[in-house]
């Protein structure tokens, strides 16, 4: 439930945590690095997908693949660069993901490169082609259905990849953590931190919010979530996600998914102290 104080906490957190400062320590740094729109797409989506475990390590993989690239990660897709890297077999690249794993990646993304140019010009097509045109943002928010075609782009992409490329989630009704918050870093725009280079196609409005832990916690925390019959928080899902998004409207309108620096930034903060 929503309070005048929580709302309040909010937005003073959200101006608190997004900020250039928040790039320091945070994946979505990498894509500042690049001029062209082709290159930043490519190195977010890279670094988002990899975004999961501790924070340095996320830093450090990134880093290793980004060496390899060189100036022009994109180029370096479509010349299959990433083959010298990332060789046959089912050793560990990072965790639980192999080198296979990052070539089947690789291989999809090179694909969209090929047919489109651009990532950003691949989703566009495919978020056309299932709305017919970027003012369809009519969403199911019956918090009972699990009908979410042809809404929210995050499905769209993940069911863009073969199943077998483990790295995009494939569950049905999955909360899509990372393939959102790469969402949030393309469409949100007058941020230090998000790009907002699909802003002319898809709607901030439209973004949901990544279901981090550290959110998942800080929400909680502040019963922002309907607990199960059991008195649990429920599991991050594609419902769970809805539900947030549609109430962190109401604290910010039309920009739902500005509250993700504050729960995420709070959740942050009281790890790192």
């Amino acid at each position: 439930m929503l309070t005048n104080e929580i709302t309040d906490s909010l937005i003073h957190l959200a101006k608190k945590y997004e900020t250039s400062a928040f790039l320091e320590k945070d994946p979505s740094q990498f894509m500042h690095r690049y001029r062209t729109s082709r290159d930043q797409e490519a190195v977010a989506f890279l670094a988002s997908s990899m975004s999961f475990g501790q924070r340095k390590q996320i830093l450090s993989h990134v880093e290793t693949v980004l060496k390899s690239a060189g100036n022009s990660p994109s180029d370096w897709i479509i010349e299959k660069g990433y083959k010298k890297l990332f060789t046959n077999g089912d050793n560990s690249f990072y965790r639980m993901y192999t080198h296979n794993d990052f070539l089947i990646f690789f291989d999809t993304l090179r694909s969209f490169l090929l047919k489109s140019d651009t990532i950003g010009n691949h989703f566009k097509n495919l978020y056309l082609s299932n709305t017919g045109t970027v003012t369809d943002t009519k969403h199911n928010t019956d918090s009972n259905s699990t009908d979410t075609s042809p809404t929210y782009l995050s499905p769209l992409i993940c069911t863009s990849f073969p199943e077998n490329c483990h790295l995009i989630p494939h569950t049905k009704g999955t909360a899509a953590k990372r393939v959102n918050m790469f969402l949030r870093w393309m469409v949100r725009d007058k941020s230090p931190v998000d790009l907002g280079l699909w802003k002319d196609w898809y709607h901030k409005k439209d973004l949901l919010i990544p279901l981090d832990t550290h959110v998942m916690q800080e929400a909680a925390k502040l019963g922002l979530f309907e607990t199960t019959k059991n008195g649990n928080i429920p599991s991050a899902s594609m419902k769970t996600a809805v539900q947030l998004t549609g109430l962190m409207d109401q604290v910010f309108p039309g920009d739902p998914c500005k509250a993700d620096f504050a729960l995420f930034g709070l959740g942050v903060d009281k790890e790192e102290n």
